[in-house]
């Protein structure tokens, strides 16, 4: 299969998504932030026994919540079970004591030793922090992976490897849009996993083209021709890997509670998307930017020599 010479096409699917993106973040009002970002209500539930955290959603729906704003993480088992329930800021303390007291009245009518064991708020400022945090980690690890990759094969290879991240991290946040799936620290956790794993296959593809670079000149083959036997040749590896990953993540979004799920979700999009650009977006985008740069090096040199002549 020749990789570089359907780039063009290739490149389509992850535009389109992020279009879809767009236009859907347009539509909606953009991405679905959980309150780690616009700010909102930790309620700390001891339960003493394991519980449903459907139902304890259920109660603070009672209370006039949305569904989608309400967030219940499951701590603990038996009587150490806790109840982490997130939820929009009411700005009203008489609201706050009238919502803990009929949430602990409805709970215990289940739950007999449900109790209310603390109420935190997160401000819209320690969103903002987060936000920022969140996007500066990003940055920073795509710009240390571009020097190391500089330094260990070369410019070209950094920029392209950088690029295709950009591009997963981008899919990601797209279909994380499209979806609706609330967003919050999880879902930063999920991004800085799989720009680590993702620049993981392209490196070792990389690393195959500078071996390959060894035995076949720029005369015998082109770069292009060099990335795609390159990607040919550790394709099985990168497939293998990729499978055996996605296995796992899949179960725990199975089996996963809530929280989970919102972690496990955007970590298999983004697997299939960084599985995706290392194999047809990274190689190839080398390889064409790197015959083009040889191309111009060559009507150089023919250009020194015509004048010298």
């Amino acid at each position: 299969m020749k990789f570089t010479k359907n780039f063009k096409f290739t490149v389509l699917v992850p535009a389109v998504i992020i279009v879809a993106g767009i236009i859907v973040g347009l539509i909606c009002g953009g991405m679905n932030l959980g309150i780690d970002f616009t700010g909102g209500t930790l309620m700390t539930i001891d339960m003493g026994e394991n519980f449903d955290s459907a139902k304890v959603a259920s109660v603070f729906v009672d209370q006039g919540f949305s569904a989608q704003d309400v967030t219940v993480t499951v701590s603990g088992e038996g009587e150490d079970a806790q109840a982490l329930v997130r939820f929009p800021d009411t700005e009203d303390a008489e609201k706050e004591n009238t919502i803990r007291a009929n949430v602990e009245d409805e709970l215990q009518a289940v739950y007999a030793n449900a109790t209310v064991a603390s109420i935190e708020r997160v401000g819209a400022v320690a969103g903002k922090e987060l936000v920022w945090n969140a996007v500066s980690s990003v940055l920073i690890a795509c710009v240390l992976m571009l020097i190391y990759i500089w330094f260990r094969f070369e410019l070209h290879f950094g920029i392209t490897a950088v690029c295709a991240l950009a591009l997963d991290v981008a899919v990601m946040m797209s279909m994380v849009t499209i979806l609706r799936i609330q967003v919050n620290s999880s879902f930063i956790a999920a991004v800085l996993t799989i720009v680590g794993y993702a620049i993981n296959d392209t490196i070792v593809i990389f690393d195959r083209i500078r071996e390959n670079r060894k035995k076949y000149t720029r005369k015998d083959m082109p770069s292009s021709g060099l990335a795609d036997l390159s990607v040919k040749e550790t394709l099985p590896r990168t497939i293998n890997t990729t499978i055996t990953t996605l296995l796992t993540i899949v179960t725990l979004y199975i089996l996963g509670v809530t929280s989970i799920k919102e972690f496990a979700l955007p970590i298999i999009v983004g697997l299939l998307a960084g599985n995706f650009t290392s194999i047809f977006i990274a190689p190839s985008l080398w390889g064409l930017w790197q015959d083009k740069t040889d191309a111009a090096k060559a009507a150089a040199q023919k250009g020194k020599k015509a004048k010298k002549a």
